[in-house]
C-alpha cells in the first residue's frame, strides 16, 4: 500500500482524499463526512485524517484524527492534533496489515468502540 492508495480509495468512496499539512508540517490523509455506523456515535459524521507515512514499505502512524472531537480531549487515549484546535488526535496502533480497506476498517472499529 502507498499514501496515494489510500489517497485514491478516500476519494473511491466520496471522502476527498486531499493532503492537508500541519502547522508542524506533517501531511496527513483527509476523508471528509465519514459517517460512524456503530457505537454510541453512530449515526455522526467527522472528518477523519490518517498522517502521511515516508516508511518504505508502508507503515501507518499509531494514531487517527477526526474534525470535530468526538469525546471529552483527555479521554479514551485522546489529546489535541497537530492538525489544530478543532481535531483530536486518537491513539490507537493498527494491528491489521496496511490496505486502504484495512486503514478505513481500522478508523471504524476506532470510532465504534466509544
Amino acid at each position: 500500500m502507498t499514501n496515494e492508495d489510500l489517497q485514491a480509495y478516500f476519494r473511491g468512496l466520496g471522502l476527498g482524499g486531499e493532503i492537508v499539512a500541519a502547522a508542524n508540517g506533517a501531511r496527513f490523509i483527509v476523508g471528509r463526512e465519514y459517517l460512524i455506523t456503530k457505537g454510541s456515535l453512530a449515526g455522526r459524521r467527522c472528518d477523519v485524517a490518517v498522517q502521511w507515512s515516508d516508511a518504505v514499505p508502508y507503515v501507518p502512524a499509531p494514531a487517527i484524527h477526526t474534525r470535530p472531537a468526538l469525546i471529552p480531549m483527555g479521554t479514551r487515549n485522546t489529546q489535541a492534533s497537530a492538525l489544530g484546535d478543532e481535531w483530536q488526535y486518537w491513539s490507537r496502533r493498527m494491528v491489521a496489515g496496511p490496505s486502504p480497506r484495512g486503514v478505513l476498517a481500522h478508523i471504524a472499529t476506532v470510532l465504534g468502540e466509544v
